[in-house]
């Protein structure tokens, strides 16, 4: 599945590459991550079969620290939306410490929980209106996500039972810096949760990350909105 993903993202890219004005930059970015998981469990309180902490207790894990690298390419020839595609490296996950002795508070050493993903995800990029140091921009799309591993130390019941391909919504907020270049620095904060709540053995778990990259982008033309604009040649041109 991996490899049809990977394959479908470089014939699309290339085929794009066709139409200049459709095709407006390709770039790279990386940056750190924070992710947890979250488990609500739907049973009752009974200090006598301990429904309600097993297989997993009502709780949020710690956060997981990790990073993401990705590559993209900006297309549409419209100068204030685009479509971003990309293909991502991320790992997400939480940090447990699970209950040992039901009932007595006692819990085990902090170990994490993660899945590794390869992520195709897609933007519609909003545009601002252009400043002098820059230009603010909105991302909303979806990831579709592949889990390549995991390793599940706490709860297995719940945490391996996570699908391994996933769908999930991410809104960004981005902001580019202004360049006389074709390159262009820029900077994004994203939030990523799960849409679908995943019930096991009645317990409900779903995941969330937050994204924090640093990028750049090469665009052939100099500047978000100049398709239209007129250029001057000099008088002799």
């Amino acid at each position: 599945m991996i490899k049809k993903i990977i394959i479908c993202f470089a014939i699309l890219h290339l085929t794009l590459q066709l139409d200049a004005q459709f095709f407006r930059g390709v770039g790279i970015f990386v940056g750190p991550t924070t992710s947890s998981h979250r488990y609500r469990n739907l049973n009752p309180v009974n200090n006598e079969t301990y429904a309600h902490a097993f297989p997993a207790p009502s709780h949020r894990s710690g956060e997981f620290i990790s990073f993401s690298v990705g590559i993209l390419g900006e297309f549409l020839k419209y100068d204030h939306i685009r479509w971003q595609t990309e293909l991502e490296y991320a790992t997400k996950g939480g940090i447990e410490r699970p209950v040992l002795i039901p009932g007595s508070g006692e819990r085990g050493p902090a170990s994490p929980n993660t899945f590794t993903n390869i992520q195709w995800n897609n933007f519609a990029k909003i545009f601002g209106n252009e400043g002098y140091r820059g230009t603010p921009y909105l991302m909303l799309g979806a990831r579709l996500e592949y889990n390549m591993a995991r390793a599940i130390t706490a709860y297995p019941t719940i945490a391996g039972a996570a699908p391994k391909i996933n769908l999930t919504p991410d809104v960004g907020l981005g902001y580019e810096f202004a360049s006389y270049s074709k390159f262009h620095f820029f900077t994004e904060l994203h939030y990523n949760p799960d849409a679908i709540k995943m019930v096991t053995q009645g317990v409900v778990f779903w995941q969330r990350m937050w994204e924090l990259r640093i990028g750049i982008i090469y665009r052939p033309r100099k500047s978000i909105d100049d398709c239209n604009a007129p250029r001057y040649h000099g008088s002799d041109y």
